[in-house]
């Protein structure tokens, strides 16, 4: 099974989709997160103003790599977990949490004014979830294939 094909692979718009998924959803992170790594004020790893340039662009590096990292850990987790279900349960499940990620992303994009007691998310999101909506779709061939 082929989840993310090279660029020269691509014949069609949806096929973006299988290569942008996980690298939206790690920027759509940073974006709401900041460009720092902490842990409820054990410690923090940022850039800050005392730094030269190059220690800045080093740890921009390292904060960008590591939140890379874990969060792609964190969207194949879900990713698997979404195939399994799916597979297990005979299909059905693909398309209704493509069916939510498009509601998410539609949310988004016409900025339908949330409850003030919803945080401020980013508007990156919305297009994070709209790719992760066509991502499922086109992989949801594949995962029928598994289905016996």
């Amino acid at each position: 099974m082929d989840i993310v094909p090279k660029f020269s692979d691509v014949k069609h718009l949806s096929d973006l989709a299988k290569i942008f998924a996980l690298p939206m959803l790690a920027v759509a992170y940073m974006i709401q997160t900041g460009f720092t790594i902490g842990w409820d004020g054990y410690f923090s790893f940022e850039i800050h103003d005392e730094l030269t340039g190059s220690q800045a662009l080093a740890r921009l590096g390292l904060i960008v790599v590591g939140k890379s990292i874990w969060i792609a850990f964190w969207g194949a987790c879900l990713y698997a977990l979404i195939a399994m279900v799916h597979i297990f349960i005979g299909g059905g499940i693909v398309p209704l949490c493509a069916t939510i990620f498009f509601v998410f992303a539609l949310l988004g994009l016409f900025e339908v004014e949330l409850p003030n007691i919803v945080p401020d998310i980013s508007k990156f999101w919305s297009y994070c979830f709209l790719v992760w909506g066509f991502f499922l779709l086109n992989i949801k061939d594949q995962l029928d294939e598994n289905i016996s």
